[in-house]
């Protein structure tokens, strides 16, 4: 038995795909409700730092923004870094080379290791 015998051929093929749509976004919402959520950032990051005989672990705490220096040898801490010693937001610890980059909501910051002082990144202009 036809499901819509008097509607014309091109009415019941728009019914179909009316059909498959409805089912496909339905199937869409599900999944997005149903799906699991991403992780969340972790709260700390955790840097390690060596050179010129120095073995540093950098924690970088998104939630005080802050950084912490601590000997990787035997856990002393070394110092702290936040705002009131010009530090910014703290979102990403990157390290690169004698440098450690913070990114956050703030312009980024360089840190010069092992002197641990925030400055401003140079930003270039032409």
């Amino acid at each position: 038995m036809r499901r819509y015998p008097l509607l014309p051929r091109s009415l019941r093929r728009l019914d179909r795909r009316a059909g498959f749509a409805a089912t496909f976004l339905a199937a869409a919402m599900l999944v997005g409700f149903i799906g699991p959520s991403p992780p969340e950032r972790p709260q700390k990051q955790l840097v390690r730092w060596t050179g010129e005989g120095h073995d540093w672990l950098l924690v970088g705490d998104r939630e005080h923004d802050r950084i912490q220096a601590y000997d990787a040898r035997d856990g002393r801490p070394l110092g702290t870094l936040d705002r009131a010693s010009g530090l910014g937001d703290v979102d990403r610890l990157v390290l690169e080379g004698r440098w450690l980059v913070v990114l956050g909501n703030d312009a980024p910051k360089a840190v010069r290791l092992p002197g641990l002082r925030a400055q401003p990144l140079a930003s270039r202009t032409r």
